[in-house]
């Protein structure tokens, strides 16, 4: 019965370390929410911060992203007001021990890596990748709950808490050292993928014991605890644990994407970072709208000029030997040895007039490039 903003708390939903959970009713809408409740009070200082958080964490849209409709802080008290997800946490769906079959656990890291992929894209870290923080809606979608909840949890105290007992098995060492990355939810959603795969979690014991095991202790194979693990889904799941974050996957999409390589009967390399690209479709020169003055080409795309930074090089060389077996040539090899500066820009701009197709690979090393800007105008 008591009010929370514009919503009447209903029932209580949960409880944690931290933070509690409740079923709200919408006032004046009569839409239900979930209210999850931070057991801490805020001083002026973290107010600024919580609304700073919150301001990111309502601007995330995913399909599989719980999503976070309004937050206010009630008496020092921060509240999230979210969606609620009525089919309750992967946890109460699958308890301890439970073992999914492969083609399962590598379609659920999938939904759970694209919604961690797209936060990390708006430089926002989970921090505390578990089961219990993914959520099941009304038509079994899943949803990744409480993202960066765990920058509000009372840090004197963290350790003993009931909150950190589920959330110290699926920590990342660099994190326990206070510095978490996007590559720390990699290695919580691989320690996810392990427990799913064999019933348990690759490391078991009291809080320091734990502590210990993630920061010095080699997870056990998989193969040790389910015969039936591919060794290269064994392979994939270690690489994503590695107490080093650098040796794990370049990202955690990259991870999702290694482990669909790594099904039985597909030949890929898991090693293999890169995205295979998408077919070229074939375009009819009817639906094609060009600038006036500028003529159509009726012939097949064959010849591209490829515009990228120095530091792609390594995506770039994947990427060209993939059009190349699609019969794509390209035309950014000028002829012209000059060292003279306007040879060289000259032969560029002969190469780009030469193109059918002017390619940019966009990155965070991308750096606007006036001589191909000049030539799309």
């Amino acid at each position: 019965g008591q009010q929370l903003g514009n919503y009447r708390i209903t029932r209580v939903l949960g409880s944690g370390g931290f933070a509690e959970v409740y079923l709200g009713e919408h006032i004046y809408l009569k839409s239900q929410a979930a209210l999850k409740v931070l057991r801490t009070s805020l001083s002026d200082k973290d107010v600024q911060r919580f609304l700073a958080e919150a301001q990111t964490l309502v601007r995330l849209r995913h399909p599989h992203i719980v999503r976070v409709l309004e937050f206010a802080v009630e008496q020092g008290t921060p509240v999230l007001v979210m969606d609620y997800a009525s089919g309750g946490t992967l946890r109460q769906f699958y308890p301890r021990g439970s073992h999914l079959s492969l083609a399962m656990t590598i379609t659920y890291v999938q939904y759970i890596a694209a919604a961690l992929q797209y936060a990390h894209n708006h430089n926002v870290i989970h921090r505390d990748v578990k089961p219990e923080n993914i959520l099941l809606s009304p038509d079994q979608q899943l949803l990744l709950s409480d993202f960066g909840l765990a920058l509000f949890a009372p840090s004197p105290n963290l350790l003993s808490t009931q909150e950190m007992a589920g959330t110290l098995p699926y920590t990342a060492p660099e994190q326990l050292r206070g510095k978490p990355s996007f590559a720390s939810d990699q290695y919580s959603l691989g320690i996810v993928a392990y427990e799913w795969l064999c019933g348990r979690r690759p490391f078991e014991g009291t809080q320091w014991e734990l502590i210990y095991q993630h920061m010095s202790v080699a997870p056990p194979p998989l193969q040790e605890f389910s015969s039936t693990v591919p060794g290269m889904v064994e392979a994939a799941v270690l690489r994503a644990l590695a107490k080093d974050p650098q040796e794990r996957f370049v990202s955690v999409q990259a991870f999702a994407q290694a482990l669909e390589r790594a099904r039985p009967g597909n030949m890929l390399d898991i090693d293999e970072d890169s995205q295979i690209t998408s077919p070229l479709k074939v375009v009819s020169p009817s639906s094609l709208v060009l600038p006036p003055g500028r003529p159509l080409r009726e012939t097949p795309l064959s010849k591209v000029f490829l515009s990228a930074s120095p530091a792609d090089a390594a995506f770039t060389t994947r990427l060209k030997a993939d059009l190349h077996k699609r019969g794509v040539s390209f035309s950014n090899n000028p002829s012209s040895n000059s060292t003279d500066a306007l040879d060289r820009e000259d032969a560029m701009h002969q190469a780009i007039r030469g193109a059918d197709l002017v390619l940019v690979v966009v990155s965070l090393h991308t750096i606007s490039s006036q001589i191909v800007n000049e030539h799309l105008r």
